[in-house]
């Protein structure tokens, strides 16, 4: 069954492509982007089971999710870089087009090469996913909200309290459902909650510097969607080079060296952006950060989540898979929406000490896009470098402040692999890690 979710899943997140792309609204185009999350939901939980059934020796697994972790980051890093040229070059809707090849070429190749596996006893929860997206929407809506109007706003505490309460029901539901979508008592073995957290905090960190980072390249300091593509290639190559290195850096010194180690020096490609920050950034600070915090990611992910997938018996490969790659898309828009709200409420505090009349200062608050493009608009171009001086000062300080708070966790979460992790530990499928 495994087999055939992937290539449903190739199938319709190849189709819903084709929609985005021939979209003309809006309302179409969030439409096909969400049966696209839909069919890449069937497609990746089916990798990682896919991988541990293929390769049954430790060392060739390590290998493959190694492998795995690489062309994940590339992924990350590649698609902002093709997708500034097709911007810069043709039509966006070339963005969802070109993925109509790829698809049918995965399509082929899991036909050809994959084998069939399955868990006999696998059921669906649906009722656990439906409290699970309910309560995760209403989450994500209240801290995005919070940013913008403030934590005492009503309508964010409200949001936030359903999504509290959705989250109390999701918990009693799975730990007394016999085919639960999350085991719980999983989370009781540190070789798996550990390189979970790894995980989120490692995914976490790169979607919060490619988002924020986006921005001020393009934006602020004005490249175009190529050039700052460009710009954040060097941490696809840094996660590509980590994760080559992370398996014999497992086999020589652990996997809590290597998965703590990894974060921690992340958190140096951090540093160096807290110490460099500014409106205009030296560009040695932005490849070397860039390269060293991908770097440590690539080190960390691949014995994160082998340890994840050794922890779980084989026959439940599926839900280990699955549960990764929940922590991934949580992490990320967790990202998006805690870091976002930060960085928007101390650009917010900045902004509101600017003297404008009440119609710019309303477009001066909305975003820093909607402020260049305001001051832009001002006849009297006098001002334009004042206006923008104080704009782009207050969202440096946003993301100097989130910078600063990424490299705390980071350390912190990367100490905590030495104390908590187990000294010796054999994988479900024979890899001794420490």
């Amino acid at each position: 069954m495994r087999k055939r979710f992937l290539k449903i899943g190739i199938v319709l997140f190849s189709l819903a492509s084709l929609g985005a792309g021939l979209s003309t609204s809006t309302t179409e185009l969030i439409l096909f982007r969400s049966l696209s999350g839909f069919g890449a939901a069937f497609m990746m939980p089916s990798t990682l089971s896919i991988i541990t059934h293929m390769f049954t020796d430790p060392n060739e697994r390590m290998k493959a999710i190694g492998l795995w972790s690489m062309i994940f980051g590339l992924s990350q890093g590649l698609g902002p870089l093709i997708g500034g040229f097709i911007i810069e070059y043709t039509s966006w809707h070339w963005v969802f087009f070109i993925n109509l090849p790829i698809g049918v070429i995965a399509f082929v190749y899991a036909s050809w090469i994959l084998p069939e596996s399955h868990n006999k006893s696998a059921k669906a929860d649906l009722v656990g996913m439906v409290l699970c997206v309910l309560f995760l929407f209403a989450l994500t809506y209240g801290i995005i909200e919070a940013g913008v109007k403030s934590w005492s706003d009503p309508a964010v505490q409200i949001s936030l309290a359903i999504g509290l309460i959705v989250c109390a029901l999701f918990v009693l539901w799975e730990r007394r459902c016999s085919y639960a979508m999350i085991p719980f008592e999983l989370f009781e073995k540190r070789t798996f909650t550990i390189p979970s957290f790894a995980i989120a905090l490692i995914v976490f960190g790169m979607v919060g510097s490619m988002f924020f980072f986006s921005q001020l390249f393009q934006t602020v300091e004005g490249y175009n969607a190529l050039e700052a593509g460009l710009l954040l290639m060097p941490m696809t190559l840094g996660i590509a080079l980590g994760s080559l290195f992370s398996s014999n850096g497992v086999k020589r010194y652990g996997a809590p060296l290597s998965i703590g180690g990894g974060i921690i020096i992340s958190a140096l490609g951090m540093a160096i952006f807290v110490v460099t920050m500014d409106v205009h950034m030296p560009l040695w600070a932005i490849l070397v950060g860039f390269l060293i915090q991908g770097f440590g990611m690539g080190i960390s992910m691949p014995p994160s989540t082998d340890s994840i997938m050794g922890s779980i018996p084989k026959a439940k490969a599926g839900v280990g898979s699955a549960l990764n790659d929940t922590t991934i898309q949580l992490s990320a828009a967790m990202s998006i929406a805690i870091l976002g709200s930060y960085v928007n409420r101390i650009y917010l505090l900045h902004v509101k000490e600017i003297e404008a009349d009440p119609t710019l200062l309303k477009a001066l608050q909305t975003s820093i896009q909607t402020a260049h493009q305001a001051i832009a608009s001002l006849p009297n171009v006098s001002l334009h470098e004042n206006f923008l001086n104080l704009v782009d000062r207050a969202f440096i300080d946003g993301m100097y402040h989130t910078m600063i708070l990424g490299c705390v966790l980071s350390v912190l979460s990367g100490i905590l692999p030495y104390g908590s992790y187990p000294k010796t530990r054999k994988s479900q499928h024979g890899l001794l890690y420490m």
